[in-house]
């Protein structure tokens, strides 16, 4: 294999982890946004956001880095 097509087999490779990365991202955007934490219930805020979530979240965002 030459040199050129092994660069692009791995810019390629990089390309689609880049992606997965993003649409991740934007998945854990929608998360945050969704009816979990916004509006009220039972005349409380709900826009607080539980930690375990989140960091379950970046996990899986982080194992696509790796």
């Amino acid at each position: 294999m030459n040199f050129i097509q092994k660069l692009q087999g791995e810019v390629k490779e990089k390309q689609e982890k880049i992606s997965s990365v993003q649409e991740e991202i934007i998945g854990f955007v929608l998360f945050l946004r969704g009816p979990k934490f916004t509006g009220t219930e039972n005349g409380e805020r709900k826009d607080w956001i539980s930690t375990s979530d989140v960091i379950l979240r970046l996990q899986e965002i982080y194992q696509l880095t790796v």
